[in-house]
């Protein structure tokens, strides 16, 4: 069902914006940059403000013009996330720990408002499919694939995003998203307790902070259209 859902999204996109595209040049992104993580419900790092993963952000963007100062922005992304705590559900080791490792194929989709041709403010929604995955407690690793059902291999976040441009077409992002769904979809009795006899929740969300570099294409020309317009 999502695999055929994402190509009707960028079909109607693409039809929407038709008009505009034939007068103006659609803005190309390149991506790099690192997540911090944390899994809510965890009972890991929980009401924590620390978030303890790290994770690698990479991909490619394109920013559509709507109108003056507006622009639809859609992104294919490399995205880790998880969680990491040196001790974490520990009952049965003398050297507790706790990591999960989730590796993801992302699609957001934004809508942003550029002030001043400076600050960027945008929100949206993102989908994303779990490619890689690695659960390990105490040491252990409890799984390592995707296919073994602990994890949801579908997944939506809501995203939050801000951009600051620091030099000609290089912008420095700042990105939180939180996950409008459980990533957890195993079975209740996979659920670890904590040393404190918590038990992990099975409605499980990723919390998680991106801050990235960004160098945008043909940024100048699309401008240059749209004034014209």
């Amino acid at each position: 069902m999502i695999k055929k859902i994402i190509p009707l999204i960028i079909l109607f996109m693409i039809l929407s914006f038709n008009n505009s595209l034939n007068a103006q040049i659609i803005k190309g992104e390149l991506i790099a940059g690192y997540n911090i993580s944390k899994v809510e419900g965890d009972r890991v790092n929980n009401g924590m403000l620390r978030y303890n993963k790290l994770g690698l952000n990479l991909g490619l963007g394109v920013l559509i013009p709507l109108w003056k100062n507006f622009d639809v922005n859609m992104e294919v992304l490399y995205n880790q996330k998880g969680a990491y705590r040196k001790y974490g559900s520990s009952p049965d080791s003398a050297t507790p720990n706790y990591q999960t490792k989730l590796n993801y194929a992302e699609i957001p989709l934004l809508i942003q408002y550029t002030d001043r041709d400076r600050i960027t403010v945008g929100t949206g929604v993102s989908y994303s499919r779990l490619v890689g995955v690695k659960w390990i407690v105490n040491g252990r690793t409890i799984t390592n694939n995707v296919n073994d059902g602990y994890y949801s291999t579908d997944n939506f976040d809501w995203l939050l995003d801000f951009r600051f441009r620091i030099w000609q077409q290089l912008k420095l992002n700042v990105r939180y998203s939180y996950s409008l769904t459980s990533i957890w979809s195993g079975p209740d009795d996979a659920l670890l307790e904590t040393q404190a006899g918590e038990k992990q929740s099975s409605d499980q969300r990723s919390s998680m902070l991106s801050f990235r570099l960004i160098w945008i294409f043909n940024e100048t020309q699309s401008k240059r259209n749209l004034d014209k317009n």
